[in-house]
């Protein structure tokens, strides 16, 4: 026989949502860590790129060649 507890649920079904729960906050802290992090190493990057010079700046942009016109051989003079 089951033994069940006064809220219905089995000794079982109460580990298991216990296991649940912990799973639960466990991958919460681990998101919210991973989140943290993320946002860190993004203000880094963020500042690094603030002090780095823009690539536009450093060279100035060459005009790109003349498209050549292809002739084929069998076009009329």
């Amino acid at each position: 026989m089951k033994t069940k507890s006064a809220s219905g649920a089995s000794v079982r079904e109460q580990k298991a949502a216990a296991l649940d729960s912990l799973v639960k906050t466990e991958l919460a802290k681990k998101r919210a860590s991973d989140s943290a992090k993320m946002l860190k190493l993004k203000a880094l990057r963020l500042a690094r790129e603030a002090e780095l010079p823009e690539p536009e700046l450093l060279a100035p942009s060459k005009d790109p060649k003349p498209k050549r016109k292809r002739i084929s051989p069998l076009s009329g003079p």
